[in-house]
């Protein structure tokens, strides 16, 4: 599909002043350089509406408003390792309507957070333990008045 450009509100004003001197649809086509039916089409809407401009409010409602979405930040800001289907659970329990996990987590990615865990770096630990258990066979009798 090739590309589509909405027509501008100036664009709109050009069209109505076009029908209003009584041009037919296909001379403002031409003049506009529009389709036939794009022409019809904001022809239409201006007498039925008496606007020029897009309704507002138009697709899908958002399920979270930004009080919801500011509770979801601040769960992760008191406890980092919380998931994502936990905090969903809560806020059903709270909202009353139910919240998929990935919609928190698109809330959590647009506040920057992101899903990601430092790793658990358990080889570091062990080595430290056999270090730390070493010292305390070699200096065992004096380490006791450091703790």
């Amino acid at each position: 599909m090739e590309n589509r450009k909405e027509t501008t509100i100036e664009e709109r004003k050009f069209i109505i002043k076009l029908s209003n001197e009584g041009k037919s649809l296909r001379n403002i086509a031409k003049v506009v350089g529009r389709n036939v039916n794009c022409i019809k089409k904001i022809l239409q809407k201006f007498k039925k509406t008496g606007m020029l401009a897009n309704t507002e409010g138009r697709g899908r409602k958002k399920i979270m408003n930004s009080i919801t979405e500011r509770r979801v930040i601040h769960q992760v800001k008191i406890d980092s390792k919380i998931s994502a289907p936990k905090i969903a659970a809560s806020t059903f329990n709270t909202l009353g309507r139910s919240v998929s996990a990935e919609t928190v987590r698109r809330v959590l990615r647009k506040a920057g957070y992101n899903g990601r865990v430092a790793r658990k770096k358990t080889l570091i630990a062990m080595m430290g333990l056999r270090s730390f258990l070493l010292i305390v066979k070699e200096y065992g009798a004096t380490l006791e008045q450091y703790f």
